[in-house]
């Protein structure tokens, strides 16, 4: 995907799937801000890419999902409230996060 139209996709869509290739270029290109690992899927990441902040991560079944985030204190905040599910979850909650759903700040 080219830088066009990712910025277009991510303008369209709050979460936006990406490819590998993709991922690996975005952390190449860009700075990460902040990563966390979750222990059940693959890690969050906060990345300054293009002049845009970027929440990256991965859903169970490895699809990897990019969203524009608003501020740094809205990334945080999605990145707390991840990390709070993702505990729960190990205690046996039944909890699940909607990857397409929550937080599209």
């Amino acid at each position: 995907m080219t830088d066009e139209s990712l910025l277009a996709e991510l303008g369209r869509n709050p979460v936006v799937p990406i490819g590998e290739e993709d991922l690996a270029r975005l952390l190449s290109e860009g700075e990460i801000l902040r990563e966390e690992s979750t222990a059940m899927a693959g890690p969050m990441r906060l990345l300054a890419w293009n002049q845009r902040l970027l929440f990256q991560e991965e859903t169970p079944e490895r699809v990897i999902l990019l969203r524009q985030m608003a501020s740094k204190e809205a990334a945080d905040e999605l990145v707390a409230s991840r990390l709070a599910t993702y505990e729960r979850m190990w205690d046996g909650c039944g909890c699940h996060i909607d990857y397409f759903g929550e937080n599209r700040s």
